[in-house]
Formats: C-alpha cells, structure tokens, sequence
C-alpha cells in the first residue's frame, strides 16, 4: 500500500513498506536538529540551530560565514561582561538614568515610531499609542516610582535552631541579559522586557525581530543614542545572527514568539545551563455565558471583537482565538457581533495590515475546509498584494481543522456553541494550556466554576487584553503558552537572583559536632518530632541565648 503526504516536511513522498525506514531516518534527523536538547555528553552540530530556525520561518539560512559578524557580537559580548563585573549597572542612580533613558526614546521621537509601526504593521496612530508607546511608558513609570522599594534587602525571619541570627533576601542581578524581540507588538516586546533586565541591574543585548524591517532600525539608530552603550547593545540580522548569537553563555534569555522557535531557544540555551523565560501565546479561548442583556451582550461583543480582529489586525499574542458561546445565545451573540463589527467598519479606513504575504498565505490557507458557516468577512474581500484580510468569523467549524488546531494570529476567530460552563471547561482543559482567558457572564459562581476548572496564563473577567496594563498583575504562560512572568515587579524579580544571607555570630555555639552522645541525640529527635513552639517560648529562648552570648563574649574581654 502507500500513502501521499501533502505536508511542508513530506511533501513529494510516496511511502510503501519499505520506505518507511527511509522516512524514520529522515525524520529522527529532522527532530534532533531542531526539537530535541542535546546530550549531556555531546553539544549540538553548528547547522542545528540555524536549521532548526530556518525551517520554523521557512527561510534558507546557513551557518553565518561573515566571520566579521561573529568576532563583532563576540566584542560586544565581552564589553558588557567587563562592564557588568566592574559593578556599574548594580547601583539605583545608573538604572534609573537607564530607564528615564527608555521614556526619553519614546517621548522625543513619537512620530518617527508611529512612521515605522504603520510601514511594518499598517498600524493605526492610536492602536500605536495604546500598544507600543503608552504600554511602555506606563511600566517604566511604574518601575522608577518603585525601584528602591525593590532594590531592598528583604529581611525574613530566622528558625529558632539558627539563632541569634539575621536573615536577608538579596535581589542580585544575574549578568548578561539577550532579548528576542517579535514581529507583532515590536517595540514594546523589546523595550518592556528591556526595562525590567535594566531595573534589575543586568547588561542587556537587544535582538528586535527582522520581521518588522522599519521598527528594526528605528531601534538599532535609538538606542545607542539613548541608552549606554557599555551595558546596552542592539544587535540586527535574521535567522544566521540569531544562531551565532545563541552560542554565547548568556545569564539570562527572554524571548516572545511561537512555541517552535522557543523549543529551538531552550535547546541553544541548555548547552550552557541558562534560565529562559518564554512568552509564546497559543490558543486564547472567550466563554460568552447566557443571560446576558441586550446591552451586556453588545458591550462584550465590542470588547471581543476589537481585540480579537481589529487591534493590530488580530496580530496578538493574547487576542480571543475562539468563542465557546452557550447554546441558548448562540444566535443572539452572531447577531449582535455581526452588527458592532459594522459599526466598527462604517467609514473607516483605519485597519491594519497583515506583517507580510507568508503570514497571508498562512491565514488563508486556515480558511480552507473549515466546515464551517462564515459569519462575517472571509478570504472573498482579502488582498493579497496589500496583505489586507478582513474581519472574519467563522460559525461551528469542524474542531479537527486547522483553524482550531493551530494558534491563528491574525483577524479570525470562530465560535462554537457549548451545553454548559462545565462542558467549556471540559473543553478548554481538553487542549494546550492559553496564554489567556477571558470569560463574560453575570455570575460570579459560573465565572469560578472556569476558572477552577481549568489552567492559563491569565484570566480576564468581563473585558479582553486590558489585565497586561495592571503593572500589579504577573503576565506569562504555563504549560505551551511559556513560562516566566514579568511586568511591573514580576519582571524585576525574573531578571534577579534571589541570594539567600545569614549572618550568625561567634560569641556562642551550640554543641551539635562529634561524638553524637544521648543528650544530642534526644535533642534532634524532639526538634523532628514536629512540636510547636509558643512564640512567647521563642521570643525568651532567643533572649536567653543572646544574653548567655553577651555574658560569655564580656567574660573573654
């Protein structure tokens, strides 16, 4: 027998029986060059993360030969190791000047920003001003208002066996930071992350995402200008430069992107035991519950709709993927999200673009064979050339298509109907954890039955995307969706080691050495037995131990 795949990796392969150690072969290689992390005993080859990356982009790339490159991001490597180990970026004045550096950026060239997202993005000024710009300057507001607070010693409590003693938390920079940039929200998802390694005290190097030409340079030439150059670099190229780059022991590794690329990252940074923090999106499920009024329903579906298709055309990590409606508003949710999307639509011009004709294709092929009904928009009104996509909905696709099997990332999202909130979380618990959650209902109990029932990254009751503007709030993954959280204080702490510091004294010691006597043995079996002790108990033993140490450090004087 045989069988013809038609898939990027297999296409133009007929298989029988005794292809199929051909195709095993063929097939282990692929997944140890790209997915799989090295053994402890062996490094990985040179063409491995640079194949790997290609193939996820679908590019040609090959291991980087500009040998001027390499030895270039090596100097700039060891510059800010040097500068890192001199203790510059630990002090509270030089990553204050660093962050006002970062409003600075924003404050002076705001045109020449909104210039650059709207030739990468077709993005609209205000959709600029809430996503890249207003995003940004508010977390780095929020930073510099609470920097010392965080730079602070955290002083803890010390167990009654370790006394007299003082113990500390210590929030220690960790050293060289690289940050990958992504292609959709391109200045913030470098600049946020940016702010928060340099609130730490870390060097940081730079990759924006050659993705977005326009915001690319406009970083690469900011910048320098701004920022110092001796803990601060940028560094520009595609998939041959990332390799290269990923070699280096770096102390710390951020990255925004798609869940393949991130496997790729993890098995780079493996080689040299560095921590990652992955912000990778997924499938972001909206359960819209009935009862809802005519005016409830009509401000969810805006809420829904702007985020879902219309804020950077769809083009975000956290955008609504899908719809699980209850059955009995099922009808009612279609015709009200078809009427607000109207409304949006009436006479504006104002609609974004998608980031280029791959990423088009892509989304025009989820659109084939959905089995299902299209609502709204659909490939009929699409440009190919201008990338333009419409809005579009689609209504109860089959849940084996692509369209609700891989994350969509663009002006699309379907909606299927479910009997109840346990069958949607049933549902969404069936699949990859989301990187967001959002759900819509008059009931607290319906909106904690979901929640209880299922995991994320984040959830938002009653609203969509606005939880990523609360600097309170930790945003990142779990599961497929990434691991890591920053904003606000969370991305000071990720970017920080945690130093543990006791500091005990000399004047008395309690006898716990060879030889281990009854005495001693009676004693730790009583300490493990698990017993409470009143704090008033403690608080007159530690005071009992510090004065028998006073008087026995005053009987030496």
């Amino acid at each position: 027998f045989s069988l013809k795949l038609d898939n990027h990796f297999f296409h133009g392969i007929t298989l029988n029986t005794k292809s199929y150690i051909r195709l095993g072969l063929r097939l282990k290689k692929y997944l140890v060059s790209i997915l799989s992390v090295p053994n402890m005993s062996s490094t990985m080859t040179e063409t491995g993360t640079a194949q790997g990356l290609a193939n996820v982009r679908q590019g040609n790339a090959a291991p980087l030969d500009d040998r001027t490159y390499v030895e270039k991001i090596t100097r700039d490597y060891d510059v800010l190791s040097t500068t890192f180990l001199s203790g510059k970026t630990k002090t509270y004045e030089w990553r204050v000047e660093q962050l006002k550096g970062i409003l600075k950026i924003f404050m002076e060239n705001q045109d020449a920003i909104i210039a650059a997202l709207k030739e990468d993005l077709g993005r609209p000024e205000y959709e600029t001003l809430i996503c890249d710009i207003g995003a940004t300057l508010s977390e780095v507001r929020f930073m510099i208002s609470n920097l010392k607070a965080w730079m602070r010693p955290e002083t803890v409590s010390t167990d009654l066996l370790n006394q007299p003693a003082s113990s500390r938390v210590e929030k220690v920079p960790k050293g060289v930071v690289f940050i990958l940039g992504a292609w959709n929200v391109p200045i913030n998802l470098v600049l946020a992350p940016a702010a928060a390694a340099i609130a730490a005290g870390n060097c940081v190097v730079i990759k924006p995402s050659e993705v977005s030409a326009a915001s690319e340079r406009i970083m690469a030439e900011l910048i320098p200008k701004y920022l110092d150059p001796e803990a601060i670099r940028v560094v520009t190229g595609g998939v041959p430069e990332t390799t290269e780059l990923l070699k280096l022991p770096w102390h710390h590794i951020f990255y925004t992107g798609n869940t393949a690329v991130a496997k790729i990252i993890m098995t780079a940074a493996a080689k040299h035991l560095t921590p990652v923090t992955l912000e990778c999106g997924g499938k972001s499920p909206v359960y819209v519950d009935k009862g809802l009024s005519a005016s409830q329903l009509r401000t969810a579906c805006k809420r829904i709709l702007h985020a879902g298709l219309w804020i950077n055309a769809g083009q975000i990590c956290v955008s609504p993927d899908y719809i699980l409606v209850h059955k009995d508003a099922e009808e009612a949710l279609k015709d009200m999200l078809k009427t607000v999307n109207a409304e949006f639509a009436k006479g504006n011009e104002d609609f974004g673009k998608i980031v280029n004709t791959r990423h088009f294709d892509r989304l025009s092929k989820l659109l084939e064979n959905t089995g299902g009904e299209v609502v709204i928009g659909g490939i009929a009104g699409a440009s190919r050339d201008k990338c333009k996509l419409p809005p579009t909905i689609i209504s109860r696709p089959n849940v084996d298509a692509p369209i609700m099997q891989e994350e969509i990332f663009g002006p699309i999202f379907s909606i299927l109907p479910v009997d109840s909130a346990a069958a949607a979380s049933a549902f969404i618990r069936a699949r990859e954890h989301p990187l967001s959650l959002y759900i819509f209902t008059n009931e607290n109990r319906v909106a904690e039955e979901i929640i209880a029932n299922t995991n994320s990254g984040g959830v938002l009751i009653n609203d969509t995307l606005t939880h990523l503007g609360n600097p309170n709030l930790p945003f990142g993954g779990v599961g497929s969706s990434g691991f890591g959280q920053y904003h606000g204080k969370f991305g000071f702490d990720e970017f920080s080691h945690k130093r543990a510091v006791m500091h005990k004294g000399l004047f008395i010691d309690v006898d716990r050495y060879p030889p281990y006597d009854a005495t001693k043995l009676k004693l730790i079996r009583f300490v493990q037995s698990g017993l409470k002790v009143p704090g008033s108990v403690k608080a007159t033993l530690v005071a009992l131990m510090a004065a028998a140490g006073y008087y026995a450090v005053q009987s030496q004087l």
